[in-house]
């Protein structure tokens, strides 16, 4: 890990804590607005197994929780919107915390990896609340002088999680 220089460590987060705002702002459609159009929005399943002699594994996709694109999250807004979406009406009360913010060595002003943490308490109805935590490793991308999130991969820390997960991390 690296300290990028100042304006462009400061730029960084200013994109990753507007997008927490915006979250938990239900203000989705300004959300997609900071995803670039070739995104992947991939949350594997956590597995436990034992690791190889080898070394350790990478995480199998095969299953996930999210496995998206832009066309699959705008769909995803989408529904949300127009309250199809059931688990999200009324919509859910959240609060995002984007912590220990990294960015990997290599990195450039036009592209690198970031890698942060988050808590994220989700309270829906009134009546029920979860909270996530984990990390994410994100691939920004500058396109047209602007910072976008070109690839988002979530791991979450627990390992019991609610029948539905309907809100972006």
């Amino acid at each position: 890990m690296l300290r990028p220089p100042s304006e462009l460590y400061v730029e960084i987060t200013d994109l990753l804590f507007t997008e927490a705002s915006l979250l938990d702002e239900g203000r989705l459609d300004e959300w997609l607005l900071l995803l670039s159009d070739d995104i992947r929005y991939v949350m594997p399943v956590r597995r436990d197994v034992q690791p190889s002699k080898s070394g350790p594994e990478e995480a199998d996709e095969t299953f996930s929780i999210y496995n998206e694109d832009k066309a699959s999250l705008a769909t995803r807004v989408q529904r949300i919107g127009t309250g199809s979406a059931h688990a999200e009406v009324p919509r859910s009360v959240t609060q995002r915390l984007i912590t220990n913010v990294r960015v990997e060595a290599g990195a450039t002003n036009d592209n690198m990896v970031v890698h942060s943490n988050f808590l994220v308490y989700q309270e829906r109805r009134g009546r029920h609340s979860v909270t996530f935590i984990g990390k994410r490793r994100d691939r920004l991308r500058r396109e047209d002088g602007t910072l976008k999130i070109a690839e988002r991969r979530i791991e979450l820390a627990q390992h019991i999680l609610p029948s539905t997960i309907s809100i972006m991390f």
